[in-house]
């Protein structure tokens, strides 16, 4: 698996390649453009995406895109149907710009638009209370969520009433020292509130008897570096990335070891979204997409050849967006398509950092075989390469699938390829590669999976 500093038995790239929850490394899906151009904010909306494009914030929702309002510092939003006359409910997306109270996007007479919130609660004077300024926002117990004015709280309006905040119901979730809070999200039976140096929970059912307690001493990087996943029925984790690495609830060490220099110096922008589909976590940092298998902590690939600039965690996909538009993960063995149709395939390496065999003695090695376990697709070859010393270098190639299937691939909509996983494949090669250092390196420009590799070395022989 992929490390970014040196150690033996581990990767020093390990592009396009993802942990599978056999424990090896697979070719990740291909991705499909679903919005052109630099899009430098983007929050979800079921399947449907609040981006913000040259100054504007503008609503995708499939087809096209509508304008909706003028940009702000930041983007968070949550959707909420709130009930309106009749007992009707309409889908909204609350949002937290970092400039305004909580305003909302909703489709009204078939037209999407902005709308403000008129709070139902006076003072003595008959005047409404304000709203904070917006941050962040979530949705959880019926309720809208929203930072509050003093720094260490949070703010909720009143059960299935987005337009009544009593000002007095502002949970503290405060230690020692002063903090502020950075990120919220629903955690199945509690609220995560994430703050510049810790991690709360608040849990109870109703403004009665809200419980915050602190969960962890290391705060949350960023608004949209926290994030839950229901693993199985009685699994509910917690994710977030903080200034040290990626952490999970419930356990001490962080998950990120391997990725610790990522976190050296100021790891933003940083956030974590989940992939409920394929069971993957993604993590940015410092530009780098990172990603692990939710069934195999601390085992890490990457996604490479984008610029990633936010993650995207859709009601039904996952992906990213930056400079090069908004692109989700579709289907295996495909290539990269662009929202105008043309396609780009996309490289698979496995690429080792330099291993020294034989330290002891004069410490020189002859590599007379290498034995790898494949499986992937039939429409292209793996490339083997091994260079001893930095110079000397054995190429080869290797078919990755024994049979041609008909039809593999999966629908975008789900993973259901015919003729699905092909069998894995043994490949020897004999490279007779004497040196001092070795760094192999498996390339392939279709789907690959690397389930076993293990080089043989003899010692003592001579070139």
């Amino acid at each position: 698996m992929l490390s970014i500093h040196p150690q033996p038995g581990k990767l020093r790239y390990a592009n396009n390649l993802l942990p599978t929850t056999a424990g090896g490394l697979a070719s990740r899906p291909g991705a499909t453009q679903i919005i052109a151009g630099d899009i430098a904010h983007a929050a979800e909306w079921g399947n449907r995406l609040l981006i913000e494009k040259l100054g504007r914030l503008r609503l995708w929702d499939g087809l096209t895109e509508t304008d909706i309002a003028p940009a702000a510092l930041g983007l968070q939003a949550t959707p909420f149907q709130a009930l309106t006359s009749g007992g009707v409910r309409e889908e909204r997306l609350y949002v937290a710009d970092g400039v305004n109270p909580l305003w909302y996007v909703a489709r009204v007479s078939g037209v999407y638009g902005r709308h403000g919130i008129a709070n139902k609660v006076l003072d003595a004077d008959g005047i409404a209370y304000p709203l904070p300024t917006a941050h962040v926002c979530t949705t959880w117990r019926g309720r809208l969520w929203t930072n509050a004015d003093r720094p260490n709280r949070v703010q909720h309006c009143q059960f299935d009433d987005t337009e009544y905040w009593d000002p007095l119901w502002t949970p503290e979730c405060q230690g020692e020292d002063a903090e502020r809070v950075t990120a919220l999200a629903a955690n199945g039976t509690t609220l995560a509130v994430g703050l510049s140096q810790s991690v709360w929970q608040i849990a109870g059912d109703s403004q009665y008897n809200w419980r915050p307690d602190p969960v962890a001493s290391h705060g949350v990087a960023g608004p949209r570096a926290l994030a839950s996943a229901l693993i199985s029925e009685n699994d509910q984790r917690l994710y977030w990335a903080s200034g040290f690495g990626l952490h999970q609830s419930g356990v001490d060490a962080p998950l990120s070891d391997a990725l610790r220099e990522a976190f050296a110096s100021s790891p933003f922008p940083c956030e974590v979204a989940i992939d409920r589909r394929r069971r993957l976590l993604l993590l940015l940092v410092i530009g780098r997409l990172f990603v692990m298998h939710l069934d195999k902590p601390g085992q890490w690939g990457e996604i490479t050849g984008h610029a990633v600039r936010g993650l995207l965690q859709m009601a039904d996909y996952a992906g990213w967006y930056g400079s090069d538009g908004a692109w989700l993960l579709g289907a295996r063995d495909m290539p990269d398509r662009r929202f105008d149709g043309t396609t780009s395939d996309f490289t698979s390496l496995y690429d080792t950092w330099e291993d020294i065999p034989n330290p002891a003695g004069s410490g020189r090695a002859l590599l007379k075989r290498t034995q790898v376990v494949l499986n992937g697709s039939s429409r292209g070859v793996a490339t083997y390469t091994v260079t001893a010393d930095g110079r000397n270098t054995f190429t080869t190639i290797a078919t990755l699938a024994d049979e041609t299937p008909e039809l593999w691939q999966d629908a975008i909509a789900g993973l259901n390829g015919e003729l699905w996983p092909t069998t894995p494949v043994r490949r020897e090669f004999a490279p007779y590669l004497a040196g001092t250092k070795f760094r192999h390196q498996i390339a392939a420009p279709c789907h690959m999976e690397v389930l076993d590799f293990n080089p043989g070395y003899h010692f003592g022989e001579k070139e």
